[in-house]
């Protein structure tokens, strides 16, 4: 037979697919406890906000849209109770997480959390709790953001070989394939944990499939993107330049920016704010939501001269034209599952527990096939051992 008649109907036969087998084994087994961590890591996450707000200091005013403090007396109260610090990020408040969020750089550039009440701006430093832990560990490997992006990219990478090379390892053949879609409870445990490990790897592969592209996409963001523009050029997820500010002796101020940013986005509402203390020489940009606050999917965000204050970029993000532009954009929205509503979100948080129990499973397999044998034979070998 040829290589594709034995790869249509009796991919057993095939030496690739014993090679392929090797790959997979070895490599889930190198990965085992970083894609447990990871995957459920990433089920809890799916739910920052809501676990967010459960560690969050109590005292604080109802969120009330209408009666929300402004940015700039959210800013004063900052400067009030921490003299001296730069505040690098805001996020505004919203019903799930009603509190302003910041971040902080003290003088000897240390990075801290804030809080401030919805209502009055009084803010008060936020204590690091077991949530940020999950969250670094998940997104940086609580190695930091220089290093620990990259490793996360590179088991991404390695997740993303296990995927494909589980599909090829699933395939039966064309007179036997289904027999791989399902569990049956009537064979003993081994049998059960063999046919658990193949149908949970194929009901979720797309979706971890992504999960590994799109953990590769945030740690290697320019090669990435560049390669999709290569294949399909993009439009409307390609950053605008920054044009020229027009030299002006006039300082930049906050609430001119704020101004300015709602004029250059006239349906959108501020969601989260890039340097807000206009430090020099670090870019200032306003995030404008044109959806829900949770929908980070559609947004204008404006970029400005934090010297001058004038608006050095305008990007309709969101606005896709090209299979790139919707390739890219749908990275976030489909990783994290946040975007579509409540069942979404459980959804993508049982996807998360499954991967685990997929890598677990694959662990009893090994197992099963071979550990279990050779701790037999040590055991059988210390016994005749003379004492």
């Amino acid at each position: 037979m040829s290589f594709f008649d034995d790869l249509i109907h009796h991919p057993r036969r095939l030496f690739l697919r014993r090679v392929v087998f090797q790959v997979h084994l070895w490599l889930g087994v190198l990965l085992s406890l970083y894609l447990v961590l990871i995957s459920l890591s990433g089920a809890l996450l799916v739910y920052h906000d809501t676990l967010t707000r459960i560690t969050l200091p109590s005292g604080f005013s109802t969120y009330d849209l209408a009666h929300t403090a402004s940015v700039p007396t959210v800013m004063e109260a900052a400067q009030a109770a921490f003299p001296g610090a730069t505040v690098t990020y805001l996020h505004m408040p919203y019903a799930r997480l009603p509190v302003f969020q910041l971040q902080l750089r003290d003088a000897a550039k240390k990075q801290f959390a804030a809080v401030a009440d919805p209502q009055t701006g009084r803010v008060v430093l936020l204590r690091r709790t077991w949530v940020d832990v999950v969250y670094d560990f998940h997104t940086e490997l609580l190695l930091g953001s220089s290093h620990g992006v990259q490793w996360n990219g590179a088991g991404a990478a390695g997740l993303l070989i296990l995927a494909l090379s589980g599909l090829l390892l699933w395939w039966r053949g064309l007179k036997t394939w289904w027999h791989g879609l399902g569990v049956s409870l009537r064979h003993k445990w081994r049998r059960i944990n063999y046919d658990l490990h193949h149908a949970i790897g194929l009901w979720t592969l797309l979706i971890v499939s992504w999960w590994a592209l799109s953990g590769i996409y945030f740690a290697w963001y320019t090669p990435f993107t560049s390669a999709v523009n290569a294949v399909s050029p993009l439009v409307g997820m390609r950053e605008p330049n920054a044009e020229p500010s027009p030299h002006d002796d006039k300082p930049a101020k906050l609430e001119v920016i704020l101004d300015a940013a709602q004029k250059a986005s006239r349906h959108g509402r501020l969601t989260y704010f890039f340097n807000p203390s206009l430090s020099q020489g670090e870019e200032v940009i306003a995030y404008m939501n044109l959806r829900t606050p949770e929908d980070f999917g559609h947004a204008d965000i404006v970029r400005f001269d934090a010297k001058t204050g004038t608006i050095v970029s305008l990007w309709h993000y969101g606005q896709n034209r090209s299979a790139g532009d919707w390739f890219l954009w749908a990275m976030q929205p489909i990783h994290f599952g946040t975007l579509w509503g409540p069942w979404v979100r459980a959804l993508w948080c049982l996807f998360g527990i499954l991967l685990a129990v997929l890598t677990i499973s694959g662990l009893l397999m090994y197992w099963n096939r071979y550990l279990r044998f050779r701790w037999r034979y040590m055991a059988t070998l210390r016994t005749k051992l003379p004492s």
